[in-house]
């Protein structure tokens, strides 16, 4: 570790030395607490040049000795009374190694196998749950700025009434003209989100878009041509696509918890009968 090695030569604190001096070589010390050589060298970067090195060694000395010059005053302040250090600690290894058995156990034998009928029963099952907040609504739009009066009927008639080829048409003329079509025609949204998406103008903004179909909304900052494929009310029930992705997790984290109930009660009982554990009389 070359660069190390120069950069600790580099250091103007006197405890660095040269790398002969072995990897127990003192560098920093705070109260009982020494940080050593060794300790360094696992934080350092071994292909950091010796500046780089120098410079990072020295931050983190610095950094080392401010936080156990915290600690040590915390731990002379601790508040009467409160829960033993030694306690918390081992309450939370604890819990970090049943939890560490757990997840390998869910990575290992969790079916995440949910089927569309899986998903289509809950939803039925559950309906009140997936009540809707807010209007939703699948739709199309467009907004032209048309001058010319007649061409602007002319694409109002086939929008609304036109045949396949007259509508192909238009789709043609708004390519030709740079006109996007803002198609969520598959897809659920909030109906707020619709209308700040197409920024009608403030007398045009009470349009009706619960109405199921085609219409046309004019103003003098141009025309939107709106197609509205389905729309859900507040407080109706959430359609199954909106709510698709969230039925798999809740079932898979159903599937989970009773994975992880099962295999701590089976442990238990063969605990139990293995005689591992044993409850005393009072």
């Amino acid at each position: 570790m070359p660069g190390l090695v120069m950069g600790c030569a580099m250091l103007t604190c006197s405890g660095c030395g040269n790398a002969d001096e072995g990897p127990d070589r003192p560098l920093a010390r705070a109260y009982e607490q020494v940080l050593s050589w060794d300790d360094l060298r696992q934080v350092i970067p071994p292909d950091a040049s010796g500046a780089d090195s120098a410079a990072m060694a020295g931050q983190y000395i610095e950094m080392w000795l401010r936080q156990q010059a915290i600690l040590h005053m915390a731990e002379q302040n601790q508040v009467a009374g409160s829960l033993d250090l030694e306690a918390q600690l081992e309450d939370y290894r604890r819990s970090l190694v049943i939890f560490g058995y757990e997840q390998a156990l869910v990575d290992q034998k969790l079916d995440t196998a949910v089927t569309p009928a899986d998903v289509e029963a809950y939803y039925t099952d559950h309906q009140p749950n997936f009540e809707l907040k807010e209007a939703v609504l699948r739709m199309r739009w467009f907004k032209v700025n048309e001058p010319d009066k007649r061409t602007l009927r002319k694409m109002t008639d086939r929008f609304l009434h036109g045949d396949v080829d007259e509508l192909h048409e238009l789709e043609l003329w708004l390519a030709r003209n740079g006109v996007t079509i803002v198609d969520h025609g598959s897809s659920w949204y909030p109906v707020t989100t619709a209308q700040a998406e197409m920024e009608l103008p403030a007398v045009q903004q009470g349009v009706d878009l619960s109405r199921q179909g085609k219409q046309v909304v004019t103003s003098d900052n141009g025309a939107w041509f709106i197609d509205v494929v389905e729309f859900r009310a507040q407080n109706s029930i959430s359609p199954l696509d909106m709510v698709r992705s969230d039925i798999r997790a809740i079932l898979l984290n159903q599937r989970k918890l009773q994975l992880i109930e099962d295999m701590r009660a089976s442990v238990y009982a063969q605990a139990i009968e293995n005689k591992d554990v044993e409850r005393f009389v009072p």
